[in-house]
């Protein structure tokens, strides 16, 4: 986070944040109260989403994505050997949406 004042739900979610990011790298059963929990911080202060970075956004998606097993964007062979959409999608950023 870019902000030079941080409130302690700012700091509780980069605790978090860290958290899952070790439970991640681990597989940790833990990783879903993690995930739990930053989702209540996330519903009761939104304003928190918008002050995430991207790579905050990304490890917390990417945690989310292997707790439910569910793919944003999946990997696809398409007919004629047209380009995935994995592929299409990788170079799009948070500017893009």
């Amino acid at each position: 986070m870019n902000a030079a004042v941080q409130t302690p739900q700012q700091i509780q979610i980069l605790q978090r944040l860290e958290y899952l990011e070790q439970a991640l790298l681990a597989k940790d059963p833990a990783m879903k109260q993690h995930l739990a929990e930053i989702h209540k911080l996330l519903i009761t202060y939104e304003e928190l989403v918008s002050l995430l970075s991207e790579e905050e956004i990304g490890k917390l998606m990417a945690a989310q994505q292997l707790h439910t097993n569910v793919s944003l964007v999946a990997a696809v062979t398409g007919k004629g050997g047209k380009t995935s959409a994995s592929k299409k999608a990788a170079g799009i950023g948070m500017d893009d949406i």
